[in-house]
C-alpha cells in the first residue's frame, strides 16, 4: 500500500510540472505533505496490549462507532468485547476573519496526512502509534478549516497497574488552508480564541450480544465533569448502599481531589425497564434482593454487573496552558449542528453542567438518557501561523467487575494519578520502582494409579523479594467469566515476607510450592502470580506472571475401561465458555469437549443418531493456538465444529473409539 501511496505522489508531481505549473515551495514548505494528504488512505490501528482495548484512526475519532462488527472502543476487559465507549471525538475552535468556526470529528472535517506507524518500547511493555492528519481543507460548503495540522501520539502500556487508560498527546499547528483544494496553502493567518473540546459519547457499556440502541446500552447513562467533589455520587441509591456498608469508602473516594480536567459516564438505572434480576437466584444480602427493579451497572438475573466500570477523561498537559472553560451534557436529539450552535451551547460557555436531576413532582432523583459529555478547555489568545498547542489527556476504563459503583470510581482515579506520573515522566514508565514478576510454573501432579489429582504451582521467589519495593504475592486462578467478560479470580493465598521467610527455610528446592488439588475434568485454569510493590512514585503497583493448565484425566492408559465424556451433557452456556472469544489468544475456542482417559493411538469417530459422520479426533492432535494450555497424550479434545467446518446443532450424539487395545461406543448430548 505504502509502495502505490509513493507511485501516487511522483505521478502527480511529474503531472504537475509537465502541465507547467509555478511551484513556490519556499513560500508553501507544506506541499509536499499535501500532496501526500491527497492520496492518503484512512487508517486504523489497535491498542490491545492492556486490559482496556482500543481503536486508532488517522482521521481524530477516537473508538468505533460501527453499529455492527464493531471492533474494540475503549473495550474492558480486552478481548470481551464489552465496550465503554461510542465515540469520541476532536472539536477544536477560533475565530478566523472575525467568524466563530470549529473542525468536528463528527462532521468529517479532519483529513488524512499519514498512515499510522505503531511500536513497541518499555521491553515489550507499551505501544505507541503516531499520525498526522488535518482540517486545511474544506470538506463541505458549510465548512470553514481553520488550517490545523495534528500530529496524534497515542499510548499505552501492559503493565498492570497502568494498562486501563490510552495516552493521547495532540501537537496542534496552525499551518493555512488550501482553500481551492490544489495541494497549495493559498491562506495563512491568527488564529484567535482557540480552544479545544473533547466530546465522549459512551453508551455504557455495550455487550456483543446487545444491539446498539438496546435498554442495557444508551439510555441509561450519565455524564458528569467533577468540579469540585464526589457529593453528586450519593444520589444513586446503589452508591449510596455501598457507602452505607462500607464505612471507608466515602473517605477513600474524597482523599482523590475533584477538578474539572476529569469527565465521567457511567451506567445508571433505567427507570422506564425493569433489571434481569431474578430474586431466587441471588443472595438476600445483596443490593438487588431489595432493589430488583434497579438495573444500575446492568446486573443479569444472578445479580452480576454487565457494565461495571466507569469511562473517564482527564485532562493531562496542555502547553500552552488551557484552563478548563465549560463541561455541558447534551443528549440525543441535540447534538448542536452547525459552528453557531457549537459556540452558544458548549465552547463559548463559561458554566459546568451538574448532572439533571428530576424535580420532586416527576419523582425526584437523576435523569438517565443518552449522552454526550462535552469538555472545553481555553481560549488561547491567539495561534500564530507556525504556532503551535500541545494537548495530552488520558482515556481509560476504571473497575470493579464484582462490585462497580464506588469501587469502580476508585479504580478510575488510581489510574489516573499514574497516568499523570508516567505524562511527567516524558511517557516513560521507571520499570526499576517494580519489583521483577517471579515466573510461575505449573505442573500437573498425578496418584500412584496414575490419575490426575491436581496441579502444582511452583515459583523462584528470590529476585523479588530482592527489590527494596517488594511487597507481597498474591496467587490466584480463573477459569470462569463473568457477565462483562472479566476473569473471575479466585485468591489461593497471599505471601507476605514474614511468609515467605519461614516457607524458604523449610523449602528443599528455594521454591514456592502451592498445591491445588480443586480443579475439574475438562477446564482451562488459569494461575495468575502478582508480585506487588508499595512505590513512592506509583503508589502499589504490580506486575504479574501467568500459566495455564487443563485438568485432563490420566497421562498414559492402556484400556479403555476408564475412557469419559466431559462435561455430558455438554452446556453452551456454562460460564466457562467465553461468549466472545478473543481474537489473538487460547480464548478463540468457544465451545470444547474433551475425551479423557483414551490411549494414545486412540482414533474417535463422531456421528449424528441418523449416522451421518460428524468429525474424526486423535489424542495426538495439535490444538495450534498460540498461548493456549495443551492437553496429555491421553486427551483428545472437540471445539463443536464439524467435518465441513461448521458449528454443530445441540442434540444426542455417537461415538466411537478405535485402537490398539479395543473398540468402544458411547453417547453424549449437546445443548447450547
Amino acid at each position: 500500500m505504502k509502495n502505490k501511496i509513493i507511485l501516487t505522489l511522483l505521478i502527480s508531481v511529474s503531472c504537475l510540472l509537465a502541465a507547467g505549473e509555478s511551484l513556490n515551495f519556499q513560500k508553501t514548505p507544506f506541499f509536499w505533505r499535501l500532496l501526500k494528504s491527497n492520496s492518503a488512505e484512512i487508517d486504523v490501528e489497535y491498542h490491545k496490549i492492556g486490559r482496556m482495548w482500543m481503536r486508532v484512526t488517522n482521521f481524530s475519532m477516537i473508538g468505533d462507532d460501527s453499529y455492527t462488527n464493531r471492533t474494540p472502543s475503549a473495550d474492558w476487559p480486552g478481548g470481551s468485547g464489552n465496550s465503554y465507549l461510542y465515540r469520541g471525538s476532536l472539536w477544536i475552535a477560533g475565530v478566523v476573519d472575525g467568524v466563530k468556526v470549529v473542525s468536528t470529528t463528527e462532521e468529517k472535517e479532519f483529513t488524512p496526512l499519514t498512515l499510522i506507524e505503531k511500536s513497541t518500547f518499555l521491553d515489550g511493555n507499551a505501544e505507541h502509534t503516531v499520525c498526522k492528519f488535518w482540517d486545511g481543507v474544506p470538506v463541505s460548503n458549510e465548512h470553514v478549516p481553520l488550517g490545523l495540522e495534528i500530529t496524534q501520539h497515542t499510548y499505552a502500556y501492559g503493565l498492570s497497574s497502568a494498562s486501563d487508560f490510552v495516552l493521547y498527546k495532540f501537537v496542534i499547528k496552525n499551518v493555512g488552508v488550501d482553500k481551492d483544494k490544489d495541494g497549495v496553502i493559498d491562506s495563512t493567518g491568527t488564529i484567535y480564541d482557540f480552544h479545544f473540546t473533547f466530546r465522549m459519547d459512551g453508551d455504557v457499556s455495550k455487550l456483543p450480544s446487545w444491539a446498539a440502541e438496546d435498554n442495557f446500552v444508551n439510555r441509561d447513562d450519565h455524564a458528569m465533569c467533577l468540579t469540585a467533589g464526589w457529593d453528586e455520587l450519593k444520589l444513586f441509591p446503589y452508591m449510596e448502599w455501598q457507602m452505607n456498608r462500607d464505612s471507608e469508602l466515602w473517605n477513600a473516594i474524597s482523599a482523590y481531589q475533584g477538578d474539572s480536567t476529569l469527565t465521567l459516564m457511567f451506567d445508571g438505572d433505567n427507570r422506564s425497564y425493569d433489571s434481569e434480576v431474578d430474586t431466587s437466584l441471588i443472595d438476600k444480602d445483596s443490593y438487588f434482593y431489595a432493589n430488583p427493579h434497579d438495573d444500575f451497572g446492568n446486573p443479569n438475573p444472578y445479580g452480576v454487573l454487565q457494565s461495571p466500570g466507569v469511562l473517564g477523561m482527564k485532562m493531562l498537559h496542555t502547553q500552552p496552558y488551557l484552563k478548563p472553560k465549560s463541561y455541558t451534557t447534551s443528549f440525543i436529539g441535540q447534538d448542536f449542528t452547525g459552528d453557531a450552535a457549537k459556540w452558544t451551547n458548549a465552547i463559548g460557555k463559561t458554566k459546568f453542567d451538574k448532572l439533571f436531576k428530576l424535580p420532586p413532582f416527576q419523582g425526584g432523583g437523576v435523569n438517565e438518557g443518552d449522552y454526550r459529555a462535552i469538555t472545553t478547555f481555553g481560549p488561547l489568545d491567539s495561534l500564530a501561523t507556525g504556532d503551535s498547542v500541545i494537548v495530552i489527556m488520558a482515556v481509560g476504563v476504571g473497575c470493579d467487575p464484582l462490585r462497580g459503583g464506588v469501587y469502580s470510581f476508585l479504580e478510575l482515579v488510581k489510574s489516573m494519578e499514574i497516568a499523570k506520573q508516567i505524562v511527567n515522566d516524558g511517557f516513560d514508565i521507571d520499570l526499576a520502582e517494580f519489583a521483577p514478576a517471579s515466573k510461575v510454573q505449573i505442573g500437573a501432579m498425578f496418584d500412584d494409579n496414575n490419575d490426575f489429582i491436581g496441579a502444582d504451582i511452583a515459583w523462584d521467589p528470590a529476585g523479588s523479594m530482592a527489590h527494596s519495593n517488594f511487597h507481597q504475592f498474591t496467587l490466584r486462578k480463573s477459569n470462569t467469566q463473568d457477565a462483562s467478560g472479566a476473569p473471575i479470580w479466585e485468591t489461593l493465598s497471599i505471601y507476605t515476607k514474614d511468609t515467605l521467610d519461614a516457607l524458604l527455610s523449610a523449602s528443599l528446592d528455594n521454591m514456592i510450592h502451592y498445591f491445588d488439588e480443586d480443579v475439574q475434568f475438562g477446564y482451562d485454569y488459569t494461575y495468575e502470580l502478582m508480585t506487588e510493590s508499595v512505590s513512592e512514585k506509583y503508589g502499589e503497583v504490580s506486575v504479574k506472571s501467568q500459566d495455564f493448565i487443563t485438568a485432563t484425566g490420566k497421562s498414559r492408559v492402556s484400556n479403555l475401561e476408564e475412557l469419559r465424556v466431559v462435561p455430558n451433557p455438554y452446556y453452551g452456556s456454562a460460564p466457562w465458555n467465553n461468549p466472545e472469544p478473543a481474537d489473538d489468544s487460547y480464548r478463540r475456542w468457544k465451545d470444547r469437549l474433551f475425551f479423557i482417559n483414551v490411549p494414545e493411538d486412540a482414533e474417535i469417530r463422531i456421528f449424528t443418531l441418523d449416522g451421518d459422520f460428524v468429525r474424526l479426533l486423535k489424542a495426538t492432535d495439535i490444538r495450534g493456538i498460540d498461548g493456549a494450555p495443551e492437553t496429555n497424550t491421553a486427551t483428545a479434545e472437540w471445539d463443536l465444529i464439524s467435518v465441513s467446518n461448521r458449528e454443530v446443532a445441540p442434540g444426542v450424539y455417537l461415538y466411537h473409539v478405535k485402537s490398539s487395545v479395543g473398540e468402544k461406543t458411547g453417547k453424549f448430548v449437546i445443548i447450547k
